[in-house]
């Protein structure tokens, strides 16, 4: 029978307990909308590795010129102060073109991203580092900490916020948005059609909650306490706004034969073949879908507790493809069902449920890497503030 494990790497939620009134209103540099759409790039995560390289070359005045240092020196860590430092420049110039403007004073801040059909509406703001009380840190990539820790020292600011949300759904974003509490900032499309919507909260807000989760960003919190920031940027978005998706792992470098993997696999699964296009998704708990080469499977877990991603990287991984560690360079992850991959194998899962990763915060376990991945993702380079 296997278990949750504490994974040494990565983690994806983390209950911040008593915490109160933690969300903070915020001296914010905000794009201009004639920049808009040239600065503000689609998310990291949902492009591979040709096409960040492809929108940098095409896109000279993208954000991710910014926040790329933190990424592309991930398994170098000789890089990481060079590839801040450019990114520094990056900032440096966008901000001395006039890309942003200086808001009037401090705020919450109103945001709505809308897209592929998916609508999401967070309280834009920041947190103390003093009041926040994440779990202990062993859950977090160390190389991933100190890249994003040697950009934050050069920029000295904080772009990308960190996805919370709370167990509480008594906040209604949408009839904020529609009341008189709020004025409009920017409203643009960015480089990839997403539709961002940004307003000024000009009354007082009720954001009294006991226990925040993070959604998205806890490296972002071990990077900031390392480069010793006092304040962190913070997107708060209540759960009825939320949307969960799921990531495919992608299997390369390895040699196996399908057949055999397959019968491997019936040990723990039901296992019959799929007809459906490359893009259809499991919806279920306990189905996967995998793909050997050009053939696609449906896999019906036979004993389906606990969550799909921790049965396969407990499981699957290390049986069938004697991969043990989430950050094995033979695996990748990527949002599901974007693009097309030509590695050996893909092993595709349903969402996870809130609900449960509510409940394995609160019993302190740690979920195997992107276990969960949230649309819309909050966008880098929308806004910023100094740290």
């Amino acid at each position: 029978m296997w278990g949750f494990r504490r994974y040494a790497t990565w983690t994806s939620f983390v209950s911040l307990r008593g915490v109160h009134e933690v969300i903070r209103p915020i001296t914010a540099a905000v794009i201009d909308d004639s920049w808009a759409p040239a600065v503000v790039p689609p998310p990291y995560d949902g492009l591979t590795s040709e096409q960040r390289k492809q929108h940098l070359e095409q896109h000279p005045h993208s954000f991710l010129h910014v926040t790329r240092s933190a990424d592309a020196s991930h398994e170098h860590p000789s890089e990481h102060l060079r590839l801040a430092t450019e990114g520094n420049a990056a900032l440096n110039e966008l901000i001395s073109a006039g890309a942003y403007r200086e808001q009037d004073k401090e705020r919450l801040f109103l945001q709505k991203i809308e897209a592929d059909g998916v609508t999401q509406r967070s309280i834009i703001g920041a947190i103390n580092l003093a009041e926040v009380e994440p779990q202990p840190h062993e859950a977090v990539h160390p190389g991933r900490v100190q890249a994003l820790a040697a950009h934050f020292r050069q920029v000295r600011s904080m772009s990308s916020p960190v996805v919370i949300t709370s167990r509480s759904d008594d906040l209604d974003l949408r009839l904020l948005e529609e009341s008189e509490a709020t004025e409009t900032v920017t409203s643009f499309a960015a480089a990839d059609g997403t539709q961002i919507s940004l307003w000024k909260i000009n009354s007082q807000l009720e954001t009294d909650l006991e226990d925040l989760y993070i959604v998205d960003g806890h490296h972002r919190i071990a990077a900031a306490r390392e480069a010793n920031f006092r304040e962190l940027l913070v997107a708060y978005v209540p759960p009825s706004e939320l949307h969960i998706g799921s990531f495919d792992r992608d299997i390369d470098e390895i040699e196996f034969l399908p057949r055999k993997t397959i019968d491997a696999l019936t040990k723990w699964c039901d296992v019959r073949g799929s007809s459906e296009s490359e893009s259809t998704k499991p919806v279920d708990k306990g189905v996967l879908r995998v793909r050997f080469g050009d053939d696609w499977f449906w896999a019906e877990r036979k004993e389906p507790s606990g969550l799909d991603s921790e049965f396969v990287h407990s499981v699957v991984l290390p049986e069938l493809f004697g991969i043990h560690e989430a950050d094995d360079p033979r695996l990748s992850y990527r949002p599901s069902g974007a693009g097309i991959d030509s590695t050996p194998a893909t092993i595709r899962l349903a969402p996870a449920e809130l609900e449960d990763v509510f409940d394995i915060a609160d019993a302190n376990l740690v979920m195997p890497p992107k276990s969960t991945y949230f649309f819309p993702k909050a966008r880098s380079g929308v806004l910023i503030i100094s740290c």
